[in-house]
């Protein structure tokens, strides 16, 4: 079945995660990504939780379907490689510090002069201009720069609480490569190749969109507390597991009530109108609690699925990999490692109704494909011998 991407070639230099989740995104859609890593090292998230058997996780998830060549960019033989390529290569990507591609000669207005139709995309921490724009940066800095942590901090008087590892680079990878995909439309819609630039403080301000909106307009900022809604949070049940509800719609207040038992709720004054159980939030969360007590988890989910009532259980990993709903719409599969066997990772989230999308194949190993892409460019055996040896690929 044909893929949305299929004959988009990607020319993907970004390292350790916004970038190349980014481009595994694209590759889920049928893009073919050709990575470029150092000779010596390679991308050096291969190291970043390798195991003794060799498997790593981190490189896997942010590397799948891709193709693997190294090239040495100082060089100019390395340098002329990447130029033979880009006549056929839509997308050319890298998350560099800025100007790091312009002093290599693989900039836009370098790269455009050879293929007009070129798109060129960055991944940075800050973005091409301003004070901040060539210093370092990394996932954690984003998230504090962008001001989430001090929004999920318990209070002023509490400390700033980060959100799990990673998630600055996972939303930036996905306005990534929202941004690439739109300038491929752009191209053919308009027939105009240009520069795509994301940053992971950019990203983590989208990321906030409502709670900023609100800031600007003069509203106090307030650290968001565990439970900031009494009906649109989590509760523990009798045996200990836990479940969410998450009711927006008023509607929903008196068939919530019946279902637990507690028909008194509905009328009594502090919680009969949304904006009472909201005021008086640790009350109603008091009472809440106390009911979910009676039944465990999984006697409470029917009861609420049958009132119609939006929720669901609060998974650890274990019980996402198995749960029935996951495994339906394939969230997760199983690809065929060439030294493991078959491995389960996380399946795209995106479907289409004509057309195939989703993981294909594991990571490459370092450097898979150099030979299979030189042969391709004209290179000779004894080419590619003098370049090995003189350490440019």
């Amino acid at each position: 079945m044909a893929r949305p991407l299929d004959g988009i070639r990607i020319l993907d230099f970004t390292r350790y995660q916004q970038g190349p989740y980014a481009t595994v995104m694209l590759s889920d859609l049928g893009a073919d990504v050709l990575k470029v890593e150092e000779p010596r090292h390679g991308d050096l998230g291969r190291a970043l939780g390798l195991q003794p058997d060799g498997w790593c996780a981190y490189f896997e998830a942010h590397n799948r379907n891709k193709r693997s060549i190294t090239l040495d960019l100082r060089s100019p033989e390395g340098r002329e490689v990447v130029y033979k390529l880009i006549p056929d290569i839509d997308i050319v990507t890298d998350n560099f510090r800025p100007g790091v591609m312009k002093r290599l000669g693989l900039d836009y207005d370098s790269l455009s002069a050879i293929n007009p139709r070129i798109i060129t995309g960055s991944a940075s921490g800050f973005g091409p201009r301003g004070p901040n724009a060539f210093d370092p940066s990394f996932d954690i800095i984003g998230q504090g720069m962008g001001g989430i942590m001090s929004n999920q901090g318990g209070g002023p008087d509490q400390p700033p609480q980060p959100l799990m590892g990673g998630t600055a680079d996972q939303v930036g990878a996905m306005v990534f490569a929202l941004g690439l995909t739109s300038a491929v439309v752009a191209r053919e819609l308009q027939g105009v190749g240009q520069h795509v630039d994301v940053s992971l403080l950019g990203s983590q301000i989208a990321l906030q969109g409502l709670q900023l909106t609100g800031f600007l307009r003069g509203e106090h900022q307030h650290a968001t507390p565990a439970r900031s809604s009494p009906v649109f949070t989590y509760f523990p049940c009798g045996d200990g597991k836990y479940l969410t509800i998450g009711i927006l719609d008023p509607k929903w207040w008196p068939a919530f009530c019946h279902v637990l038992g507690r028909e008194d709720l509905i009328t009594n004054p502090m919680f009969e109108q949304a904006r009472d159980r909201q005021h008086n939030r640790d009350a109603l969360l008091a009472e809440l609690d106390s009911a979910f007590q009676a039944r465990p988890r999984d006697e409470w989910l029917p009861l609420l699925k049958a009132a119609d009532i939006p929720s669901g259980p609060v998974h650890d990993y274990a019980g996402v990999a198995s749960d029935p709903q996951v495994l339906a719409m394939e969230y997760i599969t199983t690809l065929d490692h060439p030294n493991l066997g078959p491995i389960r990772v996380p399946n795209s989230p995106i479907r289409m109704s004509k057309m195939d999308v989703g993981a294909r194949f594991t990571a490459p190993e370092h450097g898979q494909h150099t030979e299979e892409v030189l042969l391709g460019l004209g290179y000779g055996w004894d080419d590619i011998s003098k370049l090995k040896q003189a350490g440019i690929i």
